[in-house]
């Protein structure tokens, strides 16, 4: 039998395994509540917020006609994005973990590519161990094959 860190020892577990005690739920809680839609006056305050063209806390995302190194350097914000969040740290930590200010840290989190040159950010994907992966794609054309694809077998 195994003795979940001593929980089946516990008389409210056994209690609960037997039936003998209610268990309440945070769904039976949340049961009797109706969502309701925030008030007219709060979306307008959201909205207004938001639509500032000063407000930092926004990620804008990519034009439809970016560049390719636009993309590229779009994408490595997203990939320090992810780590952060994969990794539960805070702004601040990630910060720190880059050796960047919070100024800075914010730009890569809401991916404002122009503050950055490809190369530093690549450098930081670094500083995270991560490594890049280059692939090219050409539209309607066969790509070229590899060195090493070439190359007859030898005997």
């Amino acid at each position: 039998m195994v003795t979940m860190k001593g929980l089946w020892k516990s008389k409210k577990y056994q209690q609960k395994l037997n039936g003998n005690v209610e268990v309440k739920t945070s769904r039976a809680k949340n049961a009797d509540k109706k969502f309701s839609f925030p008030p007219e006056a709060e979306l307008e305050r959201i909205t207004k917020y938001f639509a500032d063209p000063n407000c930092k806390e926004i990620n804008i995302g990519l034009m439809p006609n970016a560049s390719e190194l636009d993309k590229a350097k779009y994408d490595i914000c997203q990939s320090i994005s992810r780590y952060k969040r994969i990794n539960k740290l805070t702004p601040n930590e990630l910060a720190k973990k880059l050796k960047i200010s919070q100024e800075k840290t914010d730009d890569i989190l809401f991916g404002r590519i122009g503050n950055f040159q490809f190369e530093e950010l690549l450098s930081y994907t670094e500083k995270l161990n991560g490594h890049l992966e280059l692939k090219i794609n050409y539209d309607g054309e066969s790509a070229p094959q590899s060195a090493k694809q070439k190359a007859p077998a030898r005997a």
